[in-house]
């Protein structure tokens, strides 16, 4: 009694299924990249800590030069390598520092009694930077 059936329903489940099936692909495919994205953004992390121990060795190479080198021999910036990483220094005096005693530019934005400097590490293309001010 209250069956009725239409000539043009045929197929309409076939239809639905498709659609459905269709969605579900979607989401999963958007999920996937997602997952993606983020596992290789978990993998650069661990560049990014190489990159700013480069950068700290920059520091205390320029640090360590500073005070052990004589004035003649000392580069007031400089470059390194690390294994893989490596690291570019650039040094500045103070506004503070007489311009006879300075070995390195005299750079008014340097707000430090002695020495600005700043390191970038670089690792695998990521960069880390570093910088002091004493």
């Amino acid at each position: 009694m209250f069956h009725i059936k239409n000539k043009n329903s045929k197929g309409i489940s076939l239809l639905f299924v498709v659609m459905i099936m269709g969605v579900i692909l979607a989401i999963g495919l958007g999920i996937s990249g997602i997952l993606v994205q983020q596992t290789r953004m978990a993998g650069e992390i661990g560049y990014s800590v190489v990159s700013f121990y480069a950068a700290d060795s920059g520091i205390e190479q320029e640090l360590y030069d500073l005070y052990r080198l004589p004035e003649d021999e000392h580069l007031p910036g400089h470059t390194g390598d690390i294994g893989d990483a490596s690291y570019e220094v650039a040094a500045k005096c103070g506004k503070d520092v007489p311009e006879d005693d300075c070995i390195f530019e005299i750079d008014s934005s340097c707000e430090a009694l002695n020495f600005c400097i700043k390191s970038v590490g670089t690792y695998k293309e990521t960069k880390r930077a570093i910088e002091i001010k004493y």
